[in-house]
């Protein structure tokens, strides 16, 4: 059966490229294609519109961002495969497998052995695409998953019935190019320039606004004949403006750009008179607080009036005793060479006597506070942490009592969470983070005119630390 060719905005040439890969019928459909363009570039709509038109080749999708990680994406994509059978093919009749005991390769391997053996009846091979919508985007991507998914096909058994191919939406080039060696087909979508954005969202958009019934109500309540050509204009200089003002901001997202249109035509249509109405200048010059401002904020709106008023108190980093500590000792480890924290923490007298075992502290050619925070580990963080944590001097901030010592750890462990959340203290994996991981490696990200800050707010002088050391 001939594939219909969807018509796609300047798209033509990936349209027909896809068209040449994907055939319902197996032998002329490679096992594994590579869909790669940056985010907004058009790939999701063009394959969810080439499948539109095409209703003969039978397809399903899943979204690897809300998976987490490679353990659910096996059992949905067993899931997936075996309810899309059942329901193109309700009269066969299969035995009911647990997507959920796909938890491994292997295991994946019999699932779909099983399930596919049951579809032998249908009278003609037929191919069925697993679409990746973003596959590089889960969250826990092992390096593996692409290789053992491109290997799939060699491990079930070539007579089936019902041939899975795989599509792969890519979003990362970086990623892609790790595979390269394997000579996957890829069809690849260039960024929109910027006429293409504009043509495509006026010709998205337009109908949308023309038939927006705020828009109607506002040009009635002005005593105005409701005209499309009116209401057409309207829309056209909105979305022009919009596009010339926050080009800077988004790039060629068209969908960032669509969302700043939806979140600011009430407010437009609100500024609309009878005087107006026919002037694109006056409505702009009525409006120009919207396309100065994306209306974007990191607090709520009823804390705005309240954080204006008190600068000083916005400042003031709050952030628990437990937690200043934890940020001090973490610049420490990270601009101080790990040889002298004997010497410079340590409490026993025998320790700090001598130089057999560290040598001199010399003065350095270049101010450590000017280079790179080298990374540490977790236990070399809470002994600098214990050695300068007031204990006997705040008796009620001292997580070290006797009589709590399960709390004190925790509450320890919950105040560097919290730090990690803040950017304040990162990673060398910035993702899924083990806390009590003693191979994970830490460094701060704080600059040194906000740790002394910090560091005053407790009373705790941290210059003495760099003494001899250009400070």
């Amino acid at each position: 059966m001939a594939v219909n060719v969807p018509s796609v905005k300047f798209r033509d040439y990936q349209v027909d490229a896809i068209s040449s890969f994907v055939s319902e019928d197996p032998l002329f459909a490679p096992p594994n294609i590579v869909i790669q363009g940056h985010r907004s570039s058009g790939k999701t709509l063009t394959m969810r519109k080439f499948f539109e038109f095409n209703p003969q080749i039978y397809n399903c999708w899943l979204n690897p961002i809300e998976l987490v990680s490679w353990k659910p994406l096996l059992q949905h994509v067993a899931r997936m495969i075996s309810s899309t059978l059942v329901n193109l093919f309700p009269n066969v009749i299969c035995e009911e497998q647990d997507a959920l005991e796909a938890e491994d390769f292997y295991l994946l391997i019999k699932f779909l052995h099983a399930v596919l053996s049951s579809y032998q009846v249908l009278e003609k091979d037929i191919s069925l695409f697993v679409v990746f919508d973003g596959f590089d985007q889960l969250q826990e991507l092992d390096s593996e998953l692409l290789p053992k998914f491109i290997k799939l096909h060699e491990l079930l058994p070539q007579n089936l019935r019902v041939q899975l191919k795989f599509i792969y939406i890519i979003h990362d080039t970086a990623f892609l190019n790790r595979y390269s060696t394997y000579n996957l087909p890829t069809i690849v979508f260039p960024r929109y320039k910027h006429e293409q954005v504009a043509e495509i969202l006026l010709q998205k958009k337009v109908c949308e606004y023309i038939e927006s019934e705020k828009l109607l109500c506002k040009v009635v309540s002005c005593g105005l004949d409701p005209d499309d050509s009116t209401f057409e204009q309207i829309a056209e200089n909105y979305i022009k403006i919009i596009i010339q003002a926050f080009h800077s901001y988004t790039g060629n997202d068209i969908v960032a750009l669509g969302d700043l249109m939806d979140s600011k035509w009430e407010s437009y249509i609100q500024s609309i008179t009878a005087d107006n109405i026919n002037e694109p200048l006056s409505l702009y010059r009525s409006n120009i607080e919207l396309y100065t401002t994306t209306g974007d904020t990191f607090v709520a709106e009823e804390e705005v009036h309240a954080q204006a008023g008190d600068n000083e108190r916005a400042t003031a980093y709050e952030l628990s005793c437990i937690s200043k500590f934890l940020l001090i000792a973490a610049y420490l480890c990270s601009y101080l060479e790990p040889r002298y924290d004997s010497k410079i923490f340590s409490k026993k007298s025998h320790l700090r006597a001598g130089r057999s075992s560290y040598g001199r502290r010399t003065k350095m050619d270049t101010n450590p506070r000017y280079l790179q925070p080298s990374l540490f580990p977790l236990e070399r963080l809470f002994s600098i942490f214990q050695a300068i944590f007031p204990v006997e001097e705040q008796e009620n901030y001292s997580i070290f009592h006797h009589t709590e010592p399960m709390r004190a750890n925790v509450e320890v462990y919950e105040n560097l969470a919290e730090l990690n959340s803040l950017k304040l203290i990162t990673t060398a994996t910035p993702k899924n983070v083990d806390y009590l991981s003693y191979k994970l490696k830490w460094k701060v990200n704080v600059p040194w005119e906000i740790i002394t800050e910090l560091a005053s707010s407790v009373n705790f002088d941290i210059g003495d630390y760099f003494s001899g050391l250009h400070y």
